[in-house]
C-alpha cells in the first residue's frame, strides 16, 4: 500500500499549524507596548525598580542614552517604533539651562529639550523660544503629539530613587484613601480688566460645575479679598499650602505665575501677599494622597531655567505632589481654557486611566479637535475667543503654541487613582419637610455616608458684603471661607454589607429651593466608591 499521500498530508498539516502559530503571535510582537526611557548610565541603577515595576504591568522597556542633540535623540526613538507600539517616552533627567539665547553647562545626564519659535506669546513679552518636550512624542513630525511624554527632572540618583518609590506608593497604597474624591482649586486675580476678568470667572465656574461630576468634593481658594472663597488674605499662602497638604486627586492653580512664585493677593492699603513662593515650599507636607498639580499659569514649568522652577521643586519634594503639569513660557487664557476643558473631559467623562494619555489626548484635541471634542464648553470658548485672546487672528497658532509649552513633569505611565463609581436612585424632586428614599447596590462592606449638598457654585448662606477692606474682620473672612467650601446641608451615615440593596431615608428640611446634589461616599477596605444624583427641592 502507498502511504506517501498521507505522509504529505501530515507534512502539509504541520506546515499550516506552524504558519497559524506564527500568525497568532506576530500581532503580539508588533503591538507589544514599548516604553522608551532616555536615561544616563549613572541614573540606571536608581531607575531599575521602576523598570521592574512597569515590566510586571506588561510594558517592554528600552533605555537610550542622552547623547547628542534633542533631534538626534528623537531620531533614535523613531527607529524603534517600526516593530512596537510605543506607549510613552520618559525623560529621566533635567534639561540644560537656557537663558537669553545661551545654554548653560551640559552634563552627561542632562537631556536637552526642543525649542520652537514663538508666534503668539512673544507678542506679549515672552521669550522668542518655547521650551517643549512634545517633539519627543511627535514621531511623524506633523507637530501633533503621538505618544505621551513625561520628564522626571532629577539631578542625582537619590532624587530619582525617591520619586520612583513615591510612584509605586501612589499606585499601590492609596486605593482606599478618603481624599481621592477631593479636587482643590486655587485662583489668582486675572488683572486683565473688569470685562475679561468677569468672563474668565463665569467660564471657570461653568467648567467646574459642569465638567466635574457632583460626586466629587471641590474646594476653591480665591485670591480676591472680596470673595467669600478668600480667607484671611494675610494668611492666604498658608491656606494654599494647607489645601495641597490635604491631598486629593487634583490640585489646580489658575492665575499668574513666575519661575519662582505664583501671583499675589492685593489688599487695599497693604503690601501684596504672596500666594506661593519658592521659599515657602518647606511647608509642603502632603498627608493624604499626593495630588497631580496643574498650573494654568505662566512659567511655573520652566524646567530650562538657571535655577529649578517652582514646578520642578514641588514634584521632587519627598511629600509633594506626584506630578506637575505646567507651562514653560508666557501662557494665555483662551488656549489654557480650551486645554483645561479637554483635560476635564479626559479625566471625568472618559475616565482615562494614565496621566500621560490624559495630557496627550487633551493636547491633540487642543490642536486638531475631533467631532467628539467639540463639546458645549469648547464651542463656548471658541465663540468667546475674540474676548479671551489678546491675538484673536492667531487662535490656531495660540492653541498649537500652548500644546508645546505645557509639559508633564512626572511619570506619563502614572495610573490615576480615581475612586470607583456607584449608581444612586432617588426622586427627581422633593419638598421641604418631606422624606426621600435614596438607594444603591453596595459593591462592598463598609461605611456609607449620604450627603444632601448644595450645587457647586451655590452658597448655603448669604455672604457678607466685602465692599471695603477691614483688617479687624479677617478672622470672619476665614470663617466664611470655611463655610463657603462646606456644601453639605444634611448627611446620613450607616454600615453596609457587600451586595446589599441599600435604602436610606433622608430628611429634606430647611433646604434652599433649587437644584441640590445627593452624594454618596462609601469607604471599603480596598477601595473608595462615590456616586451622585441631582434633585430639585421646592417649598
Amino acid at each position: 500500500m502507498n502511504h506517501r499521500p498521507r505522509v504529505r498530508q501530515r507534512q502539509m498539516l504541520v506546515v499550516v499549524i506552524c504558519l497559524l502559530v506564527q500568525l497568532w503571535f506576530l500581532p503580539q510582537q508588533v503591538t507589544a507596548k514599548l516604553v522608551l526611557c532616555v536615561c544616563a548610565e549613572e541614573f540606571e541603577s536608581a531607575w531599575q525598580p521602576w523598570i521592574k515595576y512597569r515590566n510586571q504591568q506588561g510594558y517592554v522597556l528600552k533605555i537610550l542614552r542622552p547623547k547628542g542633540s534633542a533631534a538626534g535623540i528623537r531620531e533614535s526613538l523613531k527607529r524603534l517604533q517600526q516593530s512596537h507600539e510605543i506607549a510613552a517616552v520618559v525623560l529621566v533627567g533635567d534639561a540644560p539651562s537656557f537663558s537669553k539665547g545661551k545654554f548653560g553647562k551640559r552634563t552627561d545626564w542632562h537631556i536637552p529639550t526642543f525649542y520652537s519659535q514663538a508666534k503668539v506669546n512673544v507678542l506679549f513679552g515672552s521669550e522668542p523660544e518655547v521650551a517643549s518636550d512634545l517633539p519627543y512624542g511627535d514621531l511623524n513630525g506633523d507637530g501633533i503629539v503621538d505618544v505621551p511624554v513625561g520628564r522626571i527632572p532629577v539631578v542625582d540618583a537619590q532624587q530619582l530613587a525617591g520619586y520612583v518609590k513615591r510612584v509605586q506608593e501612589y499606585e499601590k497604597e492609596y486605593s482606599s484613601a478618603p481624599d481621592k474624591r477631593d479636587i482643590h482649586f486655587v485662583a489668582g486675580v486675572g488683572g486683565f480688566g473688569p470685562a475679561l476678568d468677569g468672563v474668565l470667572t463665569s467660564v471657570t465656574r461653568k467648567f467646574i460645575s459642569q465638567g466635574i461630576p457632583g460626586s466629587f468634593r471641590v474646594t476653591m481658594t480665591q485670591a480676591s479679598w472680596q470673595s467669600p472663597f478668600c480667607p484671611d488674605p494675610f494668611a492666604f499662602g498658608k491656606h494654599t499650602i494647607n489645601r495641597l497638604n490635604q491631598g486629593g486627586l487634583f490640585w489646580v492653580y489658575m492665575g499668574h505665575g513666575l519661575r519662582d512664585q505664583l501671583d499675589r493677593v492685593v489688599v487695599p492699603g497693604e503690601q501684596p501677599v504672596s500666594i506661593l513662593r519658592r521659599q515657602n515650599l518647606e511647608g509642603v507636607d502632603v498627608q493624604g494622597m499626593p495630588p497631580v498639580c496643574v498650573f494654568l499659569a505662566c512659567y511655573v514649568g520652566a524646567f530650562d531655567s538657571n535655577d529649578p522652577c517652582i514646578g520642578e521643586q514641588l514634584m521632587l519634594l519627598e511629600r509633594g505632589p506626584i506630578a506637575v503639569y505646567a507651562a514653560s513660557r508666557v501662557s494665555m487664557p483662551y488656549a489654557m481654557s480650551v486645554m483645561g476643558d479637554g483635560m476635564l473631559r479626559q479625566s471625568f467623562r472618559l475616565r482615562e486611566e494614565l496621566l500621560g494619555n490624559v495630557i496627550a489626548n487633551a493636547k491633540r484635541s487642543l490642536v486638531v479637535p475631533a467631532q467628539a471634542d467639540r463639546t458645549a464648553n469648547r464651542m463656548l470658548l471658541d465663540n468667546l475667543a475674540g474676548t479671551l485672546s489678546p491675538a484673536p487672528h492667531l487662535l490656531k497658532e495660540e492653541r498649537a503654541e500652548h500644546a508645546l509649552m505645557f509639559n508633564l513633569l512626572g511619570d506619563p505611565l502614572l495610573r490615576l487613582n480615581y475612586p470607583r463609581g456607584v449608581k444612586l436612585t432617588s426622586p427627581v424632586t422633593a419638598r421641604n419637610g418631606s422624606d426621600i428614599q435614596v438607594g444603591f447596590q453596595s459593591p462592598v462592606a463598609g461605611k456609607a455616608i449620604l450627603e444632601l449638598a448644595a450645587e457647586r457654585g451655590v452658597q448655603r448662606f448669604v455672604p457678607m458684603q466685602r465692599q471695603e477692606f477691614d483688617r479687624t474682620l479677617v478672622a470672619r473672612y476665614t470663617d466664611e471661607y470655611i463655610q463657603a467650601n462646606d456644601a453639605v446641608w444634611h448627611s446620613e451615615e450607616r454600615a453596609v454589607n457587600a451586595a446589599e440593596a441599600v435604602s436610606v431615608k433622608m430628611k429634606v428640611e430647611n433646604i434652599s429651593p433649587g437644584f441640590q446634589t445627593i452624594r454618596l461616599y462609601l469607604q471599603g477596605d480596598q477601595h473608595v466608591y462615590i456616586g451622585s444624583k441631582r434633585i430639585y427641592v421646592s417649598n
